[in-house]
């Protein structure tokens, strides 16, 4: 539907969104994944096909699956046509693989024009969307809400620099967004949950060449797994990366 958008790092992302059409087949409504035994069905999907068994592991390691295929299409659709998608989870359907991850999201159109930017374009996917979602995975796993907001905006972030570094949006779209990960709160003195997601430090290669290293704020988790141990981007690896350049200690 919006594919060609979707070039370099962001071509795996070009099929995650689509239209309702007649006679489409296996469509979920999303708002059933707030119903506890649908949740936990393709939560157990998941840790069969993939191996990690423990649940806060899962739960974050799925989240990513879900939160990129959702957040970065979303980000790249939005900041470089400037419509509003129908973004609410009354408003969309689900394609779930066999694993339980999503291979699309069905819209039922494709979007209304939109001059917003910044947190009046994004919010009302984060007040529909991810509030309810994040918020039942949370109770459902036991662990905290931020993990999983730290998810969905390192995903946010990640589209937002990909679409400024390929120049696919405007300076005012980009700008925008960059102004509202800048923000502590969201209009309504709400806390913005896609504050500051990550932070670039300079480290030293082992040819002399400086290279920022892109590193989350809050750790996603997967680590309590064994099977699964830090990704490259865990603030825990913080440590090991100052014992290794000098100008970190």
């Amino acid at each position: 539907m919006f594919d060609a958008l979707f070039k370099e790092r962001l071509a795996r992302f070009g099929t995650a969104l689509t239209c309702r059409r007649s006679g489409m087949q296996d469509v979920m409504p999303v708002r059933r994944l707030l119903e506890k035994d649908v949740l936990e069905g393709i939560l157990t999907r998941f840790s069969e096909h993939h191996g990690p068994s423990e649940r806060r592991a899962v739960a974050t390691q799925w989240s990513k699956h879900y939160l990129s295929q959702l957040i970065i299409p979303i980000t790249v659709v939005e900041l470089c046509r400037d419509i509003h998608l129908p973004t609410s989870l009354d408003d969309m359907g689900v394609v779930l693989a066999e694993d339980g991850t999503p291979e699309q999201f069905v819209l039922p159109h494709e979007g209304t024009i939109s001059l917003d930017n910044g947190c009046a374009r994004f919010c009302p996917l984060i007040a529909r969307h991810l509030t309810p979602l994040i918020e039942t995975l949370a109770r459902q796993v036991h662990f905290s809400p931020r993990v999983l907001w730290s998810n969905a905006a390192v995903y946010f972030e990640f589209g937002v620099n990909e679409l400024a570094r390929q120049g696919l949006a405007s300076d005012f779209e980009i700008n925008g967004a960059r102004a509202m990960m800048a923000q502590r709160q969201l209009p309504g003195r709400q806390r913005n949950p896609f504050y500051r997601p990550v932070e670039y430090i300079d480290m030293i290669d082992d040819s002399g060449t400086v290279e920022p290293w892109r590193c989350r704020r809050m750790c996603c988790l997967r680590y309590l797994d064994d099977t699964l141990g830090l990704c490259g981007n865990c603030p825990r690896l913080k440590a090991t990366r100052a014992e290794k350049d000098p100008t970190q200690a």
